[in-house]
């Protein structure tokens, strides 16, 4: 085989940008502790032999990967599970096995067992992601290894397991599986500072909106029944909302009292009970929702020929029917998670709520508690200002202020030294670096490489997005590490075989190997 063919498959971009990338990281721990940046270096060492080692037990196999995938998930779920039992705890998390100076957090390769494992199953002929029951099948390889993690627990771990859900729309997945429980969480998130009843009466006039744009820009006779069903459900859940203020606004004072988590006594714009608000507001809600649906009735637009006041039949029907179930239990989930939102928040450690409330009210509030990370990072990034004050310069890292700044506060030390010019170079850097991870992945000539591929990028993007939101104050501090930058030898290693997997069968199809 000549030179050429064998050069032939190595991405050299994704190569070359790692290689940056990673020597940067170690450049910046060294400058925080010279100690750890030596033991980064030989981290990343034993992180390359280890990807030497799957090149040669891989062979001419292309293969390989997709026969072994569920060897690789299967050692992934006994180490989790081996870690609740033998596992060394460290800062209250039970997720790390200890050998001497070496630390082993299994989590980190059970992101990759659980990739391989999914891309093997799609890569099926009877593989569809519009089956419920084996979406069931898929969901159910993912909760396995995010139930044992919970266990730990390490909730950073598991909110990466969420960048799977990426790829599976890529292959086809139906998006509102995904759009549904971040709505969700939006809401939940919304309710801990506000009313509920006017978190849904601002929800509810958002989805109107939604609906009226889509009654407007679309006139074939589906959507339309479709839209119409909406209209109907959304006009119901108004009137539903009146309804149960108006049997609260009945209870006891010392009843009502007793669930003032789900309904407060008093507005927030007006002295008057909230029944009368929520009246008002529901009363305009159902006049704007039942409107539409009169007009469109009135008008008799050709492009409709049916009403939802009318009997109908088939198809249409069905649609419409369907569309009114849909959109009155959507927003009655949305409504259930509104009112207990609060009381399940109140459940949570009292340092996890302050993490969440340090969004809201700022860390200065928090500076003693929660908020002294979030402090002290903003500051050593801001301190940087355009050109930063040079490498080993950073006289809040020589201060040691923020913790963890070795491992997940790694970023600030970026911002303080290497200034505004700095942090954009590196953003920059990884933005094409997991750009490239995603071009290559949608080239892929099979599916299990397609999404394999697509999960290896999508873990990397949300790894560097949350990680940077996190450090500058856009996310809730969680532990989770800025790749191939942060100091740790189970998540170089992770993230190393994690693109080093993809990059061999990129190599492999690319060759043609058999």
């Amino acid at each position: 085989m000549s030179q050429n063919r064998l050069l032939q498959g190595i991405d050299w971009m994704v190569l070359i940008l790692g290689l940056i990338i990673v020597t940067f990281g170690i450049m910046n721990v060294y400058s925080v502790n010279q100690d750890l940046g030596v033991k980064q270096l030989i981290w990343f060492g034993l992180g390359m032999v280890m990807v030497l080692a799957l090149i040669i037990a891989s062979g001419d196999n292309r293969n390989f990967f997709e026969i072994y995938s569920p060897v690789f998930y299967i050692i992934s779920i006994v180490l989790l599970i081996g870690v609740l039992i033998v596992g060394k705890e460290i800062n209250g998390a039970k997720a790390w096995y200890r050998f001497g100076p070496l630390s082993l957090q299994p989590a980190e390769f059970a992101k990759i067992g659980t990739a391989l494992l999914i891309a093997n199953f799609l890569n099926h002929s009877n593989a569809n992601l519009k089956d419920i029951s084996f979406i069931g099948k898929i969901l159910l390889i993912i909760a396995i290894p995010v139930a044992l993690i919970l266990l730990q627990p390490d909730l950073g771990s598991v909110i990466i397991f969420c960048s799977l859900s990426i790829a599976l729309y890529r292959e086809g997945l139906n998006p509102w599986i995904i759009i549904t429980p971040i709505i969700g969480l939006i809401v939940f998130l919304i309710s801990i500072v506000q009313i509920p009843f006017y978190v849904l009466l601002v929800f509810g006039f958002i989805v109107l909106v939604i609906v009226l744009l889509m009654l407007a820009f679309n006139y074939t006779k589906d959507v339309i029944d479709a839209m119409h069903g909406v209209l109907v459900g959304l006009s119901a859940y108004f009137l539903l909302l009146i309804i149960v203020c108006y049997f609260v606004e009945n209870l006891s004072e010392e009843t009502r009292e007793s669930f003032g988590h789900f309904f407060p006594m008093r507005s927030l714009f007006f002295s008057e009970p909230i029944f009368f608000n929520t009246v008002f507001f529901g009363l305009i809600g159902f006049v704007i929702s039942i409107v539409p649906i009169i007009v469109l009735k009135l008008t008799e637009q050709k492009e409709i020929h049916n009403s939802p006041f009318k009997m109908q039949s088939g198809l249409a029907a069905n649609m419409l029917n369907l569309s009114i179930i849909v959109s009155i239990v959507l927003l009655l989930i949305t409504s259930i998670i509104s009112f207990i939102s609060p009381i399940i928040f109140e459940k949570l450690p009292k340092h996890q709520k302050e993490r969440v409330m340090v969004l809201y009210e700022g860390e200065a509030k928090y500076r003693d508690t929660s908020g002294y990370n979030l402090l002290y990072a903003k500051t050593a990034i801001g301190s940087g200002e355009l050109y930063g004050k040079g490498y080993n310069q950073g006289t809040i890292k020589k201060g040691r202020f923020v913790p963890e700044q070795q491992t997940d506060y790694i970023f600030t030390t970026v911002g303080e030294e290497w200034g505004f010019l700095g942090s954009t170079f590196l953003v920059l850097i990884y933005a094409v670096f997991v750009g490239r991870l995603f071009y290559l992945a949608e080239i892929q000539k099979n599916r299990f490489a397609r999404f394999y591929g697509y999960c290896v990028a999508s873990i990397l993007f949300f790894h560097f997005f949350i990680n940077i939101a996190m450090v500058i104050g856009l996310f809730p501090t969680v532990g989770i590490p800025l790749p191939f930058f942060s100091y740790g030898g189970s998540s170089l290693w992770g993230f190393t075989i994690l693109i080093g997997i993809f990059l061999i069968i990129h190599y492999k199809n690319s060759q043609g190997f058999i």
